[in-house]
C-alpha cells in the first residue's frame, strides 16, 4: 500500500536538479499544441504557464504572435532556471505559488504541463477563470510514463518495486490520474469553463537501463526517498531493464490533455 506525497514537495524537490530533471523527462507532442492553439477563439498574444517547471512547455507556448508570457514557478532554483534560458525574451518569470502570485492584466490562454496536480484544484482554476479575458482558453496536460494495463511490460513490471513509497498527487498504483476523464472534465465545468475537450496521444520509445534510472530520478517520489533507498529502488530499475528486457525496455508515454473556454 503506498501513501501520497503533500502537495508542498512540488515545490522544492525539482529543483534539487534541475537539468537532470529537463534531460529525463520527455517533450509534449507538437500535435497537442497545434490542438490548443487551433482551438482559441481569437489570436493568442497573452500566455500565462502555471509551473513552469524547466520550460519544457514554454519553449513551445511561446508561438508566433506571443507578446507575452508568464511563468509562475514556486520553487526558486526553477525559476532562476527558467529565467537563464529564456533571458532577453518575452517570458516574466514569477517566483511564487501560483494561486498568491502577482500577477497583472488578462490572458488569451492559461496553460499547465504536468504540474495542476500540485494545486489545490478549486483554488487554482478560480484563479484562473479570473486571469482570462472572456472566451479564454485553459489547457491542462500530463505525460504519464508509466501506466499498468496498456500493453507496456515495462509499466506492468516496476509496478511491485513501487509498493509502499508514497506517490504524488497524480499517480496511484492503478495508474495516472491524468487518464481520469470524467473527473477533469467536471472539475472543468464546475470550474465555469465550457466547450471542454479531451486528447489522449500515445507514443513508444526504448529505454536503456540508464535512461530508466534517469527517468525515475526525475520523479518527485524517488527524490524524496531516504539516500539509501532512492539507490537500492533506481539499482532495481536498472538491473531490471537488463535483467528482463535484454537492455532496453518498451515504454508507453500517455500525454493527456483537457481544454475549456472561459465562460462569459
Amino acid at each position: 500500500m503506498s501513501g501520497r506525497i503533500d502537495r508542498g514537495v512540488g515545490r522544492s524537490i525539482f529543483g534539487l536538479d534541475p537539468a537532470g530533471y529537463h534531460a529525463a523527462r520527455l517533450d509534449y507532442p507538437d500535435a497537442l499544441y497545434e490542438r490548443i492553439f487551433d482551438r482559441a477563439d481569437f489570436p493568442v498574444r497573452a500566455v500565462v504557464e502555471i509551473g513552469a517547471g524547466t520550460g519544457h512547455a514554454t519553449a513551445k507556448l511561446l508561438a508566433p504572435g506571443v507578446e507575452r508570457l508568464v511563468a509562475v514557478e514556486p520553487d526558486a532554483a526553477l525559476a532562476d532556471y527558467l529565467r537563464t534560458t529564456f533571458a532577453g525574451g518575452p517570458v516574466d518569470v514569477v517566483n511564487s505559488d501560483f494561486v498568491a502570485a502577482p500577477i497583472d492584466g488578462r490572458f488569451d490562454l492559461a496553460a499547465a504541463a504536468s504540474s495542476f496536480h500540485w494545486l489545490d484544484p478549486d483554488a487554482a482554476l478560480g484563479r484562473i477563470h479570473a486571469l482570462l479575458r472572456p472566451g479564454g482558453r485553459i489547457a491542462l496536460w500530463w505525460n504519464a510514463y508509466r501506466q499498468p494495463g496498456i500493453g507496456d511490460p515495462f509499466a506492468d513490471a516496476t509496478m511491485p518495486l513501487l509498493d509502499g513509497i508514497d506517490l504524488p498527487p497524480s499517480e496511484s498504483m492503478r495508474g495516472h490520474y491524468s487518464l481520469d476523464a470524467d473527473l477533469h472534465i467536471g472539475r472543468l465545468r464546475e470550474g465555469g469553463f465550457d466547450a471542454i475537450e479531451h486528447h489522449v496521444f500515445r507514443r513508444e520509445r526504448m529505454l536503456s537501463a540508464a535512461d530508466a534510472r534517469a527517468l525515475y530520478a526525475s520523479y518527485s517520489f524517488v527524490r524524496a526517498l531516504p539516500d539509501d533507498r532512492r539507490t537500492a529502488l533506481l539499482d532495481a530499475i536498472g538491473d531490471l531493464v537488463d535483467r528482463e528486457f535484454g537492455g532496453s525496455a518498451p515504454n508507453v508515454v500517455l500525454t493527456a490533455l483537457y481544454l475549456g473556454r472561459r465562460t462569459a
